[in-house]
């Protein structure tokens, strides 16, 4: 009989090599609709997010965050679990820059353009703290179908709309989000958090969670529950690991003042109505 795990990386590399030729024709497909600063609209009213809203997201996370933290991590530093079709994730990595120079050079409540594959995005501000730092916002974000190969299978992009809270504290600062709406309904689910916060050494650690339930394209809807839990696991895991690796990458670039390309460092503007609109990677 064909060994599993053999199997799981034989498809595994199989499709590294296909993400990677899929990632090329992709990025051609999104140029004509990424050359110019056109950010989706926002997708939801600010005024329709009540504030009861806004101060459950925590406690939504909190038990999700309890069984991440719980997985084993791999030598990489990240983790899984699997709850039926949604994948609970998380990533860390210690960066040796200052919690005062990273916080001054990475705005945390921009981190979501930092994800990998994103196209453009559209946020609105509900609530400042004292020192006039976006607390509560809506942000609706579109990125490129992950991995790329599902692209190419009729995977539309992730486009979703997220109620968002940034806590700031003297050693600490934390976004968290839940999906509120996914206008090509692309996502079932699609919250999580990212925070920077001090370590003892003098760096500063940076930690993503997120819990995601992505819509498959009818083809991989067929094709997934015949293949084995292992293969599927694998294909699942590579996707998040090469995805989130470049996420860090990025937040690490910014971090240390080596500005990545395709990451826009500030918006085109502020509209009359307070939108702040940002476009898409070049």
């Amino acid at each position: 009989m064909l060994n599993r795990s053999l199997a799981g990386e034989a498809v595994r590399l199989a499709l590294s090599a296909a993400e990677r030729s899929a990632g090329l024709v992709t990025g051609l497909l999104d140029l004509p609709r990424t050359s110019g600063p056109v950010p989706p609209a926002l997708g939801i009213d600010p005024s329709a997010v009540q504030p009861a809203e806004y101060e459950a997201i925590a406690g939504h996370l909190a038990p999700l965050d309890a069984l991440i933290d719980a997985a084993p991590a791999t030598s990489d530093g990240m983790r899984w679990r699997h709850l039926d079709e949604t994948v609970l994730f998380s990533c860390a990595r210690a960066v040796a820059v200052t919690f005062e120079e990273f916080t001054t050079r990475v705005d945390i409540a921009r981190v979501i353009s930092m994800t990998s594959g994103y196209l453009g995005g559209r946020t609105a501000v509900a609530e400042r703290d004292h020192a006039g730092r976006a607390a509560r916002q809506v942000e609706h974000s579109v990125n490129r179908a992950q991995p790329a190969y599902l692209a190419l299978s009729g995977a539309p992009v992730l486009d979703v709309c997220k109620a968002e809270t940034i806590d700031y504290r003297p050693d600490e600062q934390v976004l968290r989000w839940r999906q509120v709406h996914s206008p090509n309904g692309s996502a079932l689910q699609d919250d999580g958090s990212v925070s920077f916060a001090r370590t003892d050494l003098g760096t500063t650690l940076i930690t993503v969670r997120a819990y995601q339930h992505i819509e498959l394209p009818v083809l991989w809807q067929a094709v997934s529950p015949v293949l084995w839990p292992v293969v599927r696991r694998t294909l699942v895991e590579d996707a998040y690991r090469r995805s989130f690796t470049h996420m860090l990458d990025t937040i690490e670039a910014r971090a240390r003042g080596t500005e990545p390309p395709g990451i826009p460092a500030r918006p085109h503007g502020v509209d009359a109505a307070g939108f702040r609109h940002f476009g898409p990677a070049r």
